[in-house]
């Protein structure tokens, strides 16, 4: 007996330490992908898009397009209320004629998505509807893996080069609130990894 709980003690020791692994090289990749550093687009002719629900991804998004980075501006999951008046004020532009023909020819947006597997699926909607299918991702460092992770399994076919944005509080590991903001995006990203685990490809 005492031989049987003793296996059954290492066999349980073994699982958990297996598990343990699994999440610990789990999360090295996501603080890795969360540190990668930004790196200028080799391919201008990438469209910049940029996932809403954060301080300053959208003013990113646009600073990148007037370096051409890009050639297109795409904000996907723009709240329903926003009004394009809104946008622009946002982006912060100089003049009323710049504003109004930079919108026509360079940016563009869509109000339906909700979270980032609908990002993904609303920006390759538009992608394929403009023939483009490479993309300079913008959001911030602790969503980044779980946008990467949605985009890779709903846009597949879509060529994706991160772009982080830094805001002053990314760089303090310590401050309370970085620490919860990146401790529940890493919960969101791993029960988002066992949806797709159950749900199959």
């Amino acid at each position: 007996m005492k031989t049987k709980k003793i296996k059954s003690l290492k066999i349980k020791w073994i699982f958990i330490s297996i598990i343990s692994l699994i999440f610990i090289s789990d999360f090295l990749l996501f603080t890795s992908i969360m540190n990668n550093s930004n790196s200028v687009p080799q391919n201008i002719n990438k469209v910049i898009v940029v996932l809403t629900g954060g301080p300053n991804r959208i003013k990113e998004g646009y600073e990148l397009l007037k370096k051409d980075y890009g050639k297109k501006l795409f904000i996907s999951g723009v709240n329903p209320i926003v009004k394009k008046s809104d946008l622009i004020n946002i982006l912060n532009l100089n003049n009323t004629v710049n504003k109004i023909s930079f919108f026509e020819c360079c940016i563009f947006y869509e109000k339906k998505s909700y979270n980032t597997k609908t990002n993904a699926i609303e920006t390759m909607k538009w992608l394929n509807q403009n023939k483009y299918n490479d993309i300079l991702l913008v959001t911030s460092s602790e969503h980044m893996p779980r946008s990467l992770f949605e985009f890779k399994k709903n846009a597949p076919d879509i060529e994706v080069q991160p772009w982080i944005v830094i805001n002053d509080s990314d760089n303090n590991l310590f401050d309370y609130k970085n620490a919860k903001k990146v401790t529940i995006e890493y919960a969101k990203l791993v029960l988002t990894k066992i949806k797709y685990l159950f749900k199959g490809p």
